[in-house]
């Protein structure tokens, strides 16, 4: 950045003020075909350091604060006009400066009065029609030039700009999804736990066997767990049905809820696999949470372009809250219908994406 900042103080970038002073050897040209007088050449460097000034201190400017540089270089181009034509060129960087630097109304101003003075001065006789044309002219062309510039330039910032807030958003939806990941995996799994830890201190006594294969489970399912979050956390995470379908029916098993499982959809695209694989395992979280059921009907189908879900079970149903499970669902899910007049009932699709 340094370098950058260093290169166009010095103004050796393509788009720097250095560059463009090589036009005033347009300026210098006649001296070469006919020697100057006295006046030409002591005039033109009396101006210059008043021109250099005003030049590379409003080249970067913006608005107003660029307004002095542009008079100044108007009034010089005008002066030493009197004494030659070729005083025209000088005109070009004052048009320069104010299309670069002025946008809307005050760009038209500066240029509709920079062309009224030179108009007034070659009508007055000031100047001669030789300047009026160069400064007109090539002013044109310049102010052109320099707006196509500037146009390029503003188009950029704002790609620049655009690509940021992209970036910005790609982070924000990035933290939402290892959100709703780690949400339904840590929920899952620590029901899973409570579960079965309760399940094994009642049968710790009677069933030592059962209670030793419980709390075995509880180990299996904190080692996936922490493997799930870790690989969440890196973007990894792509559960799948299968395993996903193995921790839905070990929860309910622990819980004494009955399933019924059924699946016709045949393979997946992963992104898609992985979006139904959380929302059935939050939706079942729910259930065992919540639904104080004994049957739970899990049915995953295509149809056409769309995958459907549905989650059923007998529970005691009542007023939804969407809280973040269901929200979490209706995030993830393209539409998300939940019925809760009879146990609960949750109707979820998803689009596919085109199979190679």
């Amino acid at each position: 950045m340094a370098q950058i900042k260093r290169r166009r103080f010095l103004g050796l970038a393509l788009d720097g003020p250095t560059i463009w002073l090589s036009y005033l050897i347009m300026y210098v040209w006649p001296w070469f075909l006919e020697k100057p007088r006295h006046l030409d050449w002591q005039a033109s460097l009396a101006a210059l350091p008043v021109f250099l000034i005003a030049y590379y201190g409003s080249f970067d400017l913006r608005g107003r604060a660029a307004w002095p540089g542009i008079a100044v270089i108007a009034a010089i181009s005008l002066g030493l006009g009197q004494l030659t034509a070729a005083a025209s060129i000088i005109m070009l960087f004052a048009v320069m400066i104010t299309v670069q630097s002025q946008r809307g109304r005050p760009r038209y101003l500066w240029l509709g009065g920079m062309v009224a003075a030179t108009v007034v001065a070659v009508a007055i006789g000031w100047v001669s029609w030789i300047f009026g044309f160069g400064a007109i002219f090539f002013g044109g062309l310049a102010a052109a030039a320099t707006a196509a510039n500037s146009l390029l330039q503003d188009q950029t910032e704002e790609l620049i700009r655009a690509r940021a807030q992209a970036e910005a958003l790609a982070v924000m939806g990035e933290r939402e999804r290892i959100s709703r990941d780690l949400h339904d995996i840590v929920g899952h799994a620590f029901s899973t736990v409570v579960l079965k830890s309760d399940l094994a201190s009642r049968v710790i006594d009677s069933e030592p066997e059962r209670a030793r294969s419980e709390l075995d489970a509880i180990n299996t399912v904190g080692r996936e767990a922490l493997q799930e979050i870790r690989s969440a956390i890196r973007g990894l995470n792509q559960s799948t049905l299968i395993a996903a379908t193995g921790h839905v029916r070990a929860l309910l098993e622990a819980a004494d809820i009955r399933l019924t499982f059924s699946n016709t959809a045949g393979p997946l695209p992963a992104s898609v696999e992985h979006e139904v694989a959380m929302v059935m395992r939050e939706a079942v979280t729910n259930v065992v949470r919540h639904a104080q059921a004994t049957t739970c009907t899990i049915d995953i189908r295509r149809e056409g372009p769309t995958l459907f879900l549905d989650i059923a079970d007998d529970g005691r149903g009542g007023p939804i809250v969407f809280g973040n499970g269901l929200e979490g669902i209706r995030r993830r899910a393209a539409a998300l219908e939940v019925d809760s007049a009879d146990g609960v009932k949750i109707h979820a699709r998803f689009p596919l994406e085109p199979q190679p």
